[in-house]
């Protein structure tokens, strides 16, 4: 008797010990950032606007929050985004993981916002919280190129009239215009380059590749969510929602 009590206690003791374990980081412990709300919209401009983001994953039972950092306010170099320590970084900000996003550009004209972001310090450097989004264990362990991904944001993107843009049609005609490129896959990527991405890309069955010059403004407003997906380079798109 007393051998199966003790055999049923150390069952329950497992499973407790392997429930914690898979519970992640409680729901509360998740910092998600507060944003504030300012009466005029800031933003940056130009083209392209160079910048880093360091993404800290916090995962919840078998869901995942991403929360989006970057450096938009101070742009690291190269060498200072090489040198962050990721698992200092995961140690103090106790995320699950520490994903770096780096060597980035807009290939945009304008980024407005009136939402008012909060700011914390990774690794001696001040970072902008903008965004967060939210996934399962699936989607975070099956990240493929070109599968759409929602993203809480108030952003406004601004293409001014006669520049280029670059996209990506779906089979069904969803239209994606790209945000920004990035080095990070590709270290010879520029600007300049992204003319021919379409013939770098392996696209999946019935997708496109196009370069547009505009004849007016686009303007791409997120309105709270939008939906974006990346190529195989890791260029990041967002759906063209009017389209």
């Amino acid at each position: 008797m007393r051998r199966r009590l003790a055999a049923m206690f150390a069952a329950c003791l497992i499973l407790a010990g392997g429930l914690y374990l898979l519970r992640g980081v409680p729901e509360d412990d998740i910092p998600y950032p507060e944003f504030g709300q300012a009466s005029t919209p800031g933003g940056y401009s130009g083209r392209p606007i160079p910048y880093n983001e360091v993404l800290l994953a916090y995962r919840s039972w078998f869901d995942v929050k991403v929360i989006v950092y970057n450096d938009l306010n101070d742009v690291l170099t190269d060498e200072e985004f090489d040198a962050l320590d990721l698992d200092a970084i995961k140690e103090e900000t106790g995320a699950s993981f520490v994903i770096p996003n780096g060597r980035r550009y807009w290939v945009l004209d304008r980024i407005e916002s009136t939402r008012v972001v909060p700011k914390r310090k990774l690794g001696g450097h001040e970072f902008l919280i903008p965004a967060f989004v939210s996934l399962s264990v699936w989607d975070l362990l099956n990240r493929e190129p070109y599968r759409p991904t929602t993203v809480d944001r108030d952003t406004v993107y601004t293409y001014l009239a006669g520049s280029k843009v670059y996209r990506l049609i779906n089979p069904e005609g969803k239209v994606y215009t790209m945000q920004s490129a990035t080095r990070a896959v590709d270290p010879d990527q520029t600007i300049e380059r992204l003319d021919d991405l379409g013939s770098r890309l392996a696209l999946p069955e019935g997708w496109r590749f196009r370069v547009d010059i505009l004849d007016e403004d686009l303007i791409l407003a997120s309105g709270g969510q939008t939906e974006v997906l990346q190529d195989y380079f890791q260029n990041t798109y967002q759906r063209n929602v009017e389209e």
